[in-house]
């Protein structure tokens, strides 16, 4: 009976631990991590795989930071793909690699994603992703509208 109980408290425990956060945790949660890309190549990896392991829960906040002009430390990010191939994207700026994770989580793509985009270019997928957030995630199209597209360079 013991191991039954504990068994349960564990699941329980699991199941907590990989909800979504509310909306408020998860806003700070996506802002932290998209800082932490730009820190170091280190932290870069583990926040880009931390962000495609929130789920579309996290798309309107994500889709929010896009307009990032901060360069990468590393421009490379590697997506583990169980049953699938391996994928590799080659960010330069945070905005591409944010990006990348998007097209993970929806599977859409709003334009090229590497480096040698010009501002209008990523404005523009920008625009795009707003757009169709607004769409897809109407009770979070504020946070979709939320953008910071003037940081952009």
């Amino acid at each position: 009976m013991k191991h039954m109980v504990f068994c349960l408290g564990m699941l329980a425990a699991t199941f907590t631990a990989s909800a979504s956060p509310p909306p408020d945790d998860m806003r700070a949660l996506v802002d932290r991590l998209v800082d932490d890309t730009a820190k170091d190549s280190a932290s870069e990896a583990r926040a880009f795989d931390r962000l495609m392991h929130l789920g579309s829960a996290a798309v309107p906040y994500i889709v929010a930071r896009l307009g990032d002009g901060r360069r990468l430390p590393e421009q490379s990010i590697w997506v583990r793909r169980h049953g699938h191939e391996d994928r590799q994207y080659h960010p330069w700026y945070v905005h591409d690699g944010l990006e990348a994770v998007l097209n993970e989580l929806t599977g859409f793509t709003m334009g090229p994603q590497n480096g040698h985009l010009l501002k209008s270019q990523r404005e523009k997928n920008t625009r795009k992703w707003v757009a169709w957030c607004v769409q897809r995630y109407p009770m979070k199209a504020d946070v979709c509208r939320s953008g910071r597209t003037s940081d952009m360079q």
